[in-house]
């Protein structure tokens, strides 16, 4: 009589019980997965605005020669007009952008969108009561789609300056310690987060384990 080969097969119980530990690791796993990969994000495009800006400068001033800009008695609204003048002789034609949209219609913050999908709004403060000069913020964002206005939240916008004495766009607190930078960060308060750029910068522009606005 011939051997019958008998056939194996899984239940529906236990492909019921493996699809359920599968969907249990992955429940577990995933987050940590999509955290990784937006803190990558942010990480490679940080580094990449701040690298290409600074270029651009660099080439604007092996052209041109000093770059200078008018930082001295400015009031708090109504400079859009001189940051785009100023952006367009020393820096747009060095850069790619998908569009320049300008003035906003506040005549306060002139914006840019990259063609990576990030972007910036820029604002020039009021001059400071001591020294008399304006600082020129930029606030540069991951997802340019989602821009707001002077937001510096430390998960889609990050806080910059441009440097007149350096004649290069840094992170705002640079220089400050790394306990400092820490304390203005991860400040629950969304407006006092002016060190979450400089932290990462001084981290190698890599996110902290510990950052707690990209999750």
């Amino acid at each position: 009589m011939k051997n019958i080969e008998e056939k194996n097969a899984f239940t529906m119980s236990e492909v019921l019980i493996t699809l359920g530990i599968i969907g249990i690791v992955a429940s577990m796993t995933l987050p940590a997965v999509i955290t990784k990969h937006k803190r990558k994000v942010a990480e490679t495009k940080l580094a990449k605005f701040y690298s290409v800006i600074n270029q651009a400068l660099r080439m604007s001033i092996a052209e041109h020669g000093e770059i200078l800009i008018d930082n001295t008695n400015k009031s708090d609204t109504n400079n859009s007009e001189y940051i785009e003048k100023w952006y367009k002789e020393n820096i747009t034609k060095y850069i790619k952008t998908i569009h320049e949209e300008g003035s906003d219609k506040t005549n306060d913050y002139y914006k840019v969108a990259f063609i990576d999908g990030s972007g910036f709004n820029s604002y020039m403060s009021a001059s400071n009561t001591t020294t008399g000069k304006s600082s020129l913020y930029i606030f540069y964002c991951l997802n340019y789609k989602i821009c707001d206005y002077g937001h510096f939240e430390g998960e889609n916008q990050f806080l910059f300056t441009y440097s007149p004495e350096k004649q290069q766009v840094i992170p705002t607190y640079r220089g400050q310690s790394i306990n400092n930078l820490k304390r203005s960060c991860y400040s629950e308060n969304e407006g006092s987060r002016h060190g979450c750029t400089a932290l990462i910068e001084a981290n190698g522009w890599k996110i902290p384990d510990d950052y707690p606005w990209i999750k």
